[in-house]
């Protein structure tokens, strides 16, 4: 999932906010990879920017998932 946009993420970098991986609009391939970052001012809006959401399960919807499992291994036997 690298260059399709820029990446925000939490690295501060003085005043900066960090980007991640590289866009569409970048002539270098080296800046495509995932592994490139710098530091950009977070207040400039541009549409070469954004972010990723990702889903962290809770504790408890592990362990329902955990205790289903056992219930149909058990059920098979």
């Amino acid at each position: 999932m690298m260059g399709n946009v820029w990446e925000w993420n939490e690295t501060l970098s003085a005043a900066l906010r960090g980007w991640r991986g590289g866009s569409y609009g970048d002539t270098l391939v080296s800046t495509l990879g995932s592994s490139y970052r710098i530091g950009y001012d977070p207040s400039i809006e541009l549409n070469l920017t954004g972010f990723r959401v990702a889903v962290v399960p809770e504790p408890a919807t592990i362990a329902i998932l955990a205790f289903g499992t056992l219930l149909m291994r058990k059920k098979r036997s």
